[in-house]
């Protein structure tokens, strides 16, 4: 997975996941932590802005 927000959407509605860490069928992953990662890490986050002209 790319650390970008549109990655990891992506990954949790496949359950990408629970498929790579071979969870149970029912189990859900705490992906809470990851996502204040990449949307922390990344420029595509929710309420950031890329600064230009200086």
């Amino acid at each position: 997975m790319h650390p970008t927000p549109g990655c990891l959407v992506a990954a949790e509605r496949r359950r990408a996941f629970n498929r790579a860490l071979r969870l149970p069928g029912g189990s859900q992953l705490e992906a809470g932590p990851l996502r204040e990662h990449v949307h922390g890490s990344s420029s595509e986050g929710p309420g950031t802005q890329t600064r230009t002209g200086e």
